[in-house]
């Protein structure tokens, strides 16, 4: 209860702060839109001006900063105009444009704040043309420059996108230009009288002209650095419920593997291969220039573990990918050499959806999916029938072999032992036997199902040129494949922009709600479903539960442990629920034109709370009873949860705070504008704390108002019980831990004519995480880079030739370990039973003279675009070497811990990246959408790959050698070994040399007790007991290759038709290898009676001769399996395997190539034309039928595993599923 009462006081404060935030929301808002309809200016607004020689441009630039007015002018009229010299002093801007325009035939007309500076128009009869121009989801387009073709007849777009233009009236058809920055020019013929309404597209070759590095935005024509920039649109799948899994085959130079197609699962991101073998290899995630953490701090030992199924979620999971606007990858040292040493393994950085200027516009967009759940009909699925695994049964009868140790006494194996035990006539043997045969239990129908999920949301967002603004909400209910499987998500956000005179302010406010429902990885539904004997019933024939006695190596044969997979789902959850809030607020004030100051303050506060629960009617609860099969009776001395169920209760709570202020001056420095300076200057402070509690109580009985049931345990007679209640499980266990950093960061770039950019960036940092030595010389992080604009200079006459740039980068960047400290860290614990006092344990040793990881980083990229930008791509290639990289070493216990983490390794990354967008067609260019209907054929082509080589480098140890101390012969075979010379996560395997042709067992090089040296008889035991254990590994076993791939990338298709859009996404992943499922589950080669297996025994050795037709060894007896079961060299201290069924499963006969190529998402999209809209009072709509993970192809040897399963856990996990959705979305 004390318990309650703490995490409800939790609750009330974190409800409090919600309340607060929301209030000062409000607040804001109602300033914002009392703003919205305020006059901020003066119609006479008054400037004071001075120039000689200037050129018109830079005149309407001094206004613009002196003023609200915003110009709209064409740049090829304007530049053609003589310079200007004149004194205004304090005089109304309409006085400085009258003189400025005076001769030059241009003449100026004020909309609201915006001023349109066009040609005088001929005085003869002409008719007035009308019409709307929008962009493709109906948002008006102001500024739109509109021109009659041929002539100098033209006019702007106001704020709500609408215009006027007279034309001559002898003409019956006018041809009008429509240009507008970051969208394509449109040629649209219009008739009198006729109201247009004309959608332009967007330009793709400028969509991403502002790259964001997250705590600046920089030009793409002057950036440096290798980002890739993706539009959220372009990658948005609906079904997918976060933007990282909708990241694969899109990002060049990143490793993307989904390892569980459970939902709510985070994927494993690497960006450019590996730079740490210790701290966390994860990418850095920013959203709106604030730097996001993990709500639960997982070690990173864990998240780094390829086989590890990440349910808690990363910094982002509860991010709504529809309030996303745009994704930029930073991947070298130049673009990430601004985050210090967190950002070793890259920055992903998240831009949010802004408001718009124009009326308010409300969208709203739901989509249903469904998840199709594995059938043993899917060629995925290769497991045997009822009839097949009877017959398997049938011939261990014959064989005559016992069952080591059985489970559970199931099947026929169960039937038999009956029947010669005089249970079952021989009538009643064979009755049992032909239903075991028929009855194909459906475990994967039973225990999963096809699932409905739905996906809702509705943002609003408008504004005026001063105040801009964005809201949104949504829900969505994640259905998971396996029964009880439930992601369900809340979220909402506020996004709102201010500007006033030399003032800005951004705001904004993120909150989230997720709640997840699985069941607990010990009961391993999906394991379950995979590998017990269809022949294993799951309801009676009366239709009740089936119950079978499973035992554990604990149990007595009188004790009852009655086991119904079915029941132990509805007797057990795992439930996962998380809130977090960001808030965070800029303030920006323009000191001088060209200089431009910022603070920004950030919060972000996360609560995650696991509750994982059995139940007191459970199998697990069962076994910690110890209750009398017959009686009941519970064995008091032996029990170790008397009464009720068991509740993991695991609390995380993350708060972080960041401030930083920053200056940015950016000013051209000749009249010529050749030579341009930026400098950005950035103080930054932060902290993140984590602070848990996690208890195991036991007891618990939630029928009965959530309680638990108190046992009397001052007597000596719960003797296991008492001494269970005394472990740190049971007491419970709080953690700390704190990381606070200050950081300076500089950044200067110079341009010289557009075509020559210098970039420089350095960033120091101090933290309490840093050892003494890495904070006395505070290591700096620093890049250098250039840009080489050619078609700027020496290609300009090349027309052909749109782009054409050359970047280089070099720099260092760091990473310090967070799970080491310069100081003593002691855990404390109760009392001691033996000294009756209070004492701790060691759980840090001081490590002050750890250094920083550092990795130097090259980049070299080509950027290029030609043929009016349809062929547009980039080629580059990067090397990354990490030295003193940290690995861990064994050291005396006197020390009080075993392992101690030192600088002693090397890395080395390197890898080519490509990108290729091409429009082979394109008609929709010249044939604008008019009244809402779309024109002509587009297609694209988006192709890219990008490579990743790592290769851990000792100078001292030869090729192959380990760089750790204490290795087993499984770290050789999951792929945990680091070996000098060779990739991370490089695994072994044993090496098959083929069946025996006496027994059909499996054999294995090198593995022979005694061998043949000429005549004499060599004791391969002695041999091996003179070698290293792990040269005795190396022997026995050889290089399978690494568990990760070394080239990934994706092909991208678009084709658009009229209102018809169809996209189809390919992805594909080269060169890593898998482990297939293992043949032998159980440890010895019998599997127990409730076991399915692989399909693949129904091909195994039988009889002399089949070994030259199949590799499955086949059913061995006798003094064979006792050989096998136990090897000669089982017992020594080379020990390189339990038996040879380890062996098999992990031989080079079980390694497959790990290559796929997935049709990862296609999407058919259908805009319905506006005049249908309108009748419905909507401004545009669109629906969408679309799927994902719809089909692999990938290595015939796998035999129906997907290439995301690995055959290296012990339990199978669910499959990447393939997901339909249907999709609306409407804008009022």
């Amino acid at each position: 209860m004390q318990k309650n009462r703490q995490i409800r006081f939790l609750r009330n404060r974190i409800l409090k702060k919600v309340i607060n935030v929301m209030k000062l929301t409000f607040f804001l808002l109602l300033v914002s839109f009392m703003q919205v309809s305020a006059t901020l200016h003066s119609q006479n607004a008054k400037v004071s001006i001075q120039v000689k020689e200037c050129l018109i441009e830079q005149v309407f630039e001094m206004i613009e900063q002196q003023s609200n007015y915003v110009f709209v002018y064409n740049h090829e009229q304007i530049s053609k105009m003589g310079r200007i010299t004149g004194n205004f002093k304090d005089v109304e801007v309409s006085q400085v444009l009258n003189a400025c325009l005076k001769g030059t035939g241009l003449y100026y007309e004020l909309v609201n704040n915006t001023i349109i500076v066009h040609f005088q128009q001929v005085e003869k009869k002409s008719v007035l043309l009308k019409g709307r121009v929008t962009d493709r989801d109906s948002v008006p387009l102001p500024g739109v420059t509109v021109r009659m073709k041929g002539t100098t007849v033209g006019t702007a777009t106001d704020v709500q996108g609408n215009f006027e233009l007279l034309v001559p009236e002898e003409t019956s058809s006018s041809v009008l230009i429509f240009t507008f920055i970051g969208m394509k020019q449109a040629e649209v013929t219009l008739k009198k009288g006729v109201f247009a309404h004309v959608i332009l597209e967007e330009e793709v070759a400028t969509l991403e002209e502002v790259v964001s590095y997250g705590y600046y935005n920089v030009d793409k024509r002057h950036m440096t650095s290798s980002v890739t920039s993706l539009k959220a649109e372009d990658i948005m799948m609906p079904g997918v419920s976060t933007i990282d899994q909708m990241l694969e085959g899109h990002v060049p130079g990143m490793i993307f593997m989904q390892n569980s197609g459970q939902v709510g699962a985070s994927p494993k991101l690497k960006i450019r291969g590996t730079t740490t073998l210790l701290g966390n290899q994860a990418p850095l995630w920013v959203v709106d220039g604030v730097i996001l953490t993990d709500p639960v701090n997982v070690d990173p030992t864990t998240i780094n573990d390829l086989d590890f199924v990440n349910l808690l979620g990363n910094a982002i999971s509860g991010l709504n990918p529809d309030d996303i606007d745009q994704i930029d990858v930073l991947k070298d040292a130049s673009a990430t050499a601004i985050y210090g040493p967190r950002a070793s393994n890259g920055v992903i950085v998240i831009t949010t959806k802004k408001g718009k200027v124009g009326k308010p516009a409300v969208s709203y967009s739901v989509s249903g999916t469904y998840r199709r759940r594995p059938r043993y009909t899917d060629r995925t699925v290769n497991v045997m029938n009822s009839q097949e695994r009877i017959d398997y049964s049938r011939d261990l009868i014959k064989a005559k072999l016992d069952i080591p140790n059985p489970q559970s006494w199931v099947g026929y194996e169960s039937a038999y032992v009956d029947y010669c035990n005089g249970v079952l006539t021989h009538d009643e043997f064979i009755e049992q036997v032909r239903y075991m045969e028929t009855v194909n239990t459906d475990w994967m129908g039973i225990l999963m199902q096809d699932t409905y999920s739905h996906n809702h949301s509705m943002n609003v967002s408008g504004g005026t040129d001063n105040i801009r603004y964005y809201a949104s909400v949504g829900f969505m209910d994640e259905r998971g494949n396996l029964r009880g499987e439930d992601n369900k998500r809340y979220s909402g956000m506020i996004n709102l922009n201010l500007n006033y005179n030399k003032f800005t302010m951004r705001f904004g406010l993120n909150a989230n709600m997720q709640k997840k429902e699985y069941t607990p990885g010990e009961v391993g539904l999906a394991d379950y479903a995979y590998n017990t004997a269809r022949s294993v019933a799951a309801y009676t024939k009366e239709g009740e539960l089936w119950y079978y006695q499973r035992t554990d190596k604990n149990a007595t044969a009188d004790e009852d442990h009655s086991f119904s997979i079915i029941n132990e789902r509805k007797n057990t959850y795992d439930k996962i629920n998380t809130n977090q809030t960001g808030l965070n607020l800029s303030l920006g004030y323009k000191i001088l034109p060209p200089l431009k100051a910022e603070l920004t303050f950030a919060y972000n506060m996360s609560n995650t709370e696991e509750d994982i629960f059995f139940g007191e009617d459970s199998w697990y609860i069962s076994n910690l009873k110890r209750a009398n099969k017959e009686t009941g009776e519970i064995k008091i001395a032996n029990t170790l949860c008397p009464r009720g169920g068991e509740l993991r209760m695991n609390t995380t709570k993350n708060e972080s705070y960041s401030l930083r202020a920053s200056l940015a001056y950016n000013k051209m420095l000749d009249q010529e504008q050749n030579h341009q300076l930026s400098v950005n200057v950035i103080g930054e402070l932060s902290s993140s704390k984590y602070t848990g509690f996690k208890i195991t109580k036991r007891g618990y009985l939630p029928d009965r108002g959530m309680i638990f049931d108190v046992v009397d345990i001052k007597g000596s007679d719960y003797r296991d019980y008492k001494e269970w209640m005394m472990t740190e499980s049971a007491l419970g266990r709080m953690t700390h831990n704190l990381t606070n950093l200050v950081g300076v960061i500089g950044s200067l770039t110079y341009t010289y004519k557009n075509s020559y950019i210098v970039n420089g960036n350095m960033r120091i940092d101090a933290s309490n995480k840093f050892g003494d030595a890495s904070n006395e010389r505070l290591l700096p992080i620093w890049s250098i880079s250039g840009r080489w604009n050619l078609h700027e200079n020496v290609l300009q006459n090349c027309g052909w030739i749109n782009l054409l740039a050359l970047k280089m980068s070099f720099g260092y960047q760091g990473n310090m370990s967070a799970q080491d400290s310069p100081r003593l860290v002691i855990q404390k614990k109760g009392t001691n039973t033996f000294f009756n006092e209070y004492y701790s344990l060691i759980d840090k040793y001081p490590n002050p003279n750890l250094r920083w990881e550092k990795t130097s980083t090259y980049n070299v990229d080509l950027e290029f675009a030609m043929f009016r930008n349809k062929l547009r791509g980039s080629f580059g290639y990067y090397y990354r070497y990490t030295k003193d990289a940290f690995l861990e070493k064994k050291v005396s216990m006197v020390n009080g811990v075993e392992n101690y983490t030192v600088n002693a390794g090397n890395i080395r990354n390197q890898g080519f990246e490509f990108t290729f967008n091409f429009t082979p067609i394109n008609t929709m260019l010249n044939q604008a959408a008019v009244s809402g209907r779309k024109r002509g054929f587009v297609w694209r082509l988006d192709p890219n790959f990008g490579s990743v080589f790592n290769q851990l480098i000792d100078k001292v140890k030869p090729r192959n050698k380990p760089l750790q101390d204490e290795i087993k012969y499984t770290d050789y075979l999951t792929g945990k070994v680091y070996l000098a010379g060779r990739p991370v996560n490089t695994f072994y395997s044993y090496k098959f040399k083929g069946l025996n042709p006496e027994n059909g067992s499996p054999m294995f090089y090198n593995t022979d007790r005694y061998v043949m040296e000429g005549d004499q008889e060599v004791d391969m035991g002695e041999v091996y007991n003179n070698m290293d254990k792990e040269e005795v590994f190396r022997t026995v076993m050889t290089r399978s290759g690494c568990r990760e791939p070394f080239l990934q990338g994706g092909i991208s298709n678009y084709f658009g038709w009229r209102n018809l859009g169809l996209s189809i996404n390919l992805a594909y992943s080269i060169g890593a290898k898998i482990r297939m499922f293992k043949m032998y589950p159980t440890p010895g080669n019998i599997a127990g009676p409730e076991k399915n297996l692989r399909r693949e025994f129904t091909k195994r050795w039988q009889r002399p001769g089949d070994e030259v037709y199949t590799n499955v060894p086949g059913i061995l007896t006798g003094a064979a399996w006792e050989d096998a079961n136990t090897p000669w060299w089982k017992d020594r201290p080379f020990k390189f395997s339990e038996n040879i069924w380890e062996m098999y499963d992990n031989s080079d006969l079980r390694v497959v190539s790990g290559n796929y190529l997935k049709l990862s998402s296609a999407s058919f999209r259908y805009v319905i034309p506006d005049e249908f809209c309108k009748k419905l009072y909507l401004k545009s709509a669109y629906v969408s039928i679309s799927g994902t993970n719809l089909f692999t192809v990938c290595s015939r040897k796998l035999k129906g595993q997907d290439p995301s399963q690995s055959g290296t856990t012990n339990l199978i996990n669910i499959s990447v599923r393939p997901t339909y959705s249907l999709q609306l979305n409407v804008t009022f």
